[in-house]
């Protein structure tokens, strides 16, 4: 008979109150998410009507946006640092980098600039900061209730499910997103409990909104056959729009992020500004607006109309987002897929030779294509236009405009919008695939803490003096918390040689030299080590400019390992 022992059964205990409470707190969970999803969107609803009432005058309509972000941008860069977009990146990172920590300001910080900057017109969603704000409660209620970071961590999706399920009124997308998107595994062994959340979140919402549907949608019918490739042209067009929407959001926020420090404080108020004057020509881009995707979806706008919102929203929601407010893009890419998708619906209904579909169910496609290309989660995409319409003879049209959407705008912007977001913040997710064993080697196994640094504020010259008392084939450029680069001694003798002796050394380095992370396999150090110019850097995922170690080809030599030094001088 197996022997127990005395510390085996209360931690066998242990475990079953945890496993007991987990299962509590994941009905209490989606309860809280709910009502704080619920309370968002009646907030954002209630100051936008203070703020503009029912019917704006011009005056009001341009000056409302950026005094506004004035308070916003305070808020945000002082107050609520990490709160700024949409959240679902920063979602993303507390549950795979922060064993699901989130700071407990940052629902509270969420909700309240993401109500000022939304509900003073910025054309942003509501849905990504539901998502943050129900994942922070999740992770302050189990910090709360003491349990392991692993169950913290699990609370992460579980709260992200259940305000994004009472925030767009949809249970079953809601529970495939955070599998899709923030877990990146559908196959994860948490949908049980995002299940319950986003049920119990869905009731709360019904109770106090009632159960009526976001969108009012005419019933679909596939009139002919040949309108699949009608489906197939919007897929590609919106894969096109998707390719539009990534790189201006991304290139727009770099040219932000370029700006002086001192600049954070007024970057939202120039955006709002930018939002103020869009709106003087067409207060209809201003919020969710999900009122006029309610009207594409049922034929209540003219081709002209939808054809001028589409961009018109693409190019506020850029603005809006790039420069620094509080809100997503989730909501956004819905409206211009629905002013896309109509737009082309009416084209094929005056041009085609055969009968064709109401161009609304041309809208309501192309809402999930939009949300296809732009989020970069396909499967959520289907489920969600499913859920609206409850409707199944609308899967083939969908799945194939969705597909091909999808592969227009992964083959020309490979990285999700979502992670490249993280990328300029010097943040890197792992890829989604299969862990490796526990006894497989790793980076981390393998990497030298024995690191050489050259500070960045030397010139060149006086780099080449220090050089000779550190000989090294290649040296790290600034020091362990602010990794600038790295530089050989080839690289200033010819920065020298061309007049640049006077220049420090962080402008004549390698700014983005291939690097690794610890959890990197044996595999991927070996492809990566070629390009490195014999020193491949491992950095943090939370911090790419933090270094973690270096790996050299003494290091990678089973010979040289013995060598590696647990502590990192500074030189």
């Amino acid at each position: 008979m197996k022997e127990h022992t005395p510390s085996a059964a209360p931690a066998q205990q242990r475990r079953l109150r945890e496993n007991q409470l987990f299962l509590i707190l994941t009905i209490v969970i989606g309860i809280i998410a709910g009502l704080a999803a619920v309370l968002f969107t009646v907030a954002i609803d209630q100051v936008n009507h203070r703020l503009f009432g029912l019917a704006p005058s011009q005056l009001r309509l341009f000056l409302v946006p950026p005094l506004v972000s004035i308070v916003t941008g305070i808020l945000l860069a002082k107050v609520f640092p990490d709160v700024r977009g949409s959240g679902v990146p920063q979602t993303e990172t507390a549950y795979h980098l922060s064993n699901g920590f989130i700071p407990a300001r940052v629902p509270f910080g969420k909700f309240l600039t993401g109500v000022l900057c939304i509900g003073s017109g910025h054309s942003m969603g509501r849905e990504g900061p539901s998502v943050q704000i129900g994942a922070g409660l999740a992770s302050l209620a189990g910090r709360w209730l003491g349990l392991s970071p692993r169950r913290v961590r699990d609370l992460i999706p579980v709260g992200a499910a259940g305000a994004l399920a009472a925030a767009f009124n949809t249970p079953v997308s809601a529970v495939v997103f955070a599998l899709e998107e923030i877990i990146g595994d559908t196959n994860a062994p948490l949908i049980g409990s995002t299940v319950i959340a986003s049920v119990a979140a869905v009731i709360v919402e019904r109770s106090i909104l009632g159960n009526e549907p976001l969108f009012h949608v005419p019933t679909y019918r596939l009139v002919h056959p040949a309108e699949l490739l009608a489906y197939a042209a919007l897929g590609i067009f919106g894969g096109v729009v998707s390719i539009l929407f990534c790189r201006g959001l991304l290139a727009l926020r770099a040219t932000f992020q370029r700006l002086p420090p001192g600049t954070r404080i007024l970057q939202p108020a120039i955006g709002g500004l930018i939002i103020g004057a869009v709106l003087l020509y067409s207060p209809a881009i201003m919020g969710v607006g999900y009122e006029y995707v309610d009207q594409a979806l049922n034929g209540g706008l003219l081709l002209r109309t939808m054809i001028m919102l589409c961009f018109l929203k693409l190019a506020a929601t850029i603005v809006s987002y790039a420069s620094g407010n509080a809100g997503g893009i989730f909501a956004p890419s819905l409206y211009i897929g629905a002013m896309a998708g109509g737009a082309i619906g009416m084209l094929v209904h005056r041009v085609a030779p055969f009968q064709t579909g109401d161009p609304g169910a041309y809208a309501l496609v192309g809402m999930g294509t939009l949300f296809a290309g732009i989020i970069r989660a396909p499967m959520t995409s289907v489920f969600m236009i499913f859920e609206i319409t409850q409707d199944y003879q609308i899967l083939v049209p969908l799945m194939v405009a969705n597909l091909l959407s999808f592969v227009v705008s992964r083959h020309f912007q490979p990285m999700p919008v979502y992670h490249a977001l993280l990328h300029q913040d010097n943040v890197h997710l792992p890829v989604s695939s299969s862990p490796l064993s526990k006894s497989a080697r790793t980076a981390r196994h393998v990497m030298n803490t024995d690191v050489v640094y050259i500070p960045a504020d030397l010139s060149v010259t006086a780099a080449r003096d220090w050089m000779v008392a550190h000989p090294a084939p290649i040296y790290l450029v600034g020091t362990a918390d602010q990794f600038l680069g790295t530089i050989t001694p080839e690289q200033l003798r010819t920065a020298h040689e061309s007049g640049a002796a006077q220049d420090v050394v962080s402008a004549v380095a390698r700014r983005s030299p291939v690097h690794a992370h610890a959890d990197h396999s044996i595999d991927v150090i070996l492809d990566r080590f070629g390009d490195s110019g014999g020193v491949l850097p491992v950095v943090s995922r939370s911090d790419v400019r933090h270094v973690e170690g270096i790996i050299t080809l003494d290091s990678l030599l089973p010979s040289g390992r013995h060598s590696r030094q647990q502590q990192s001088p500074t030189h």
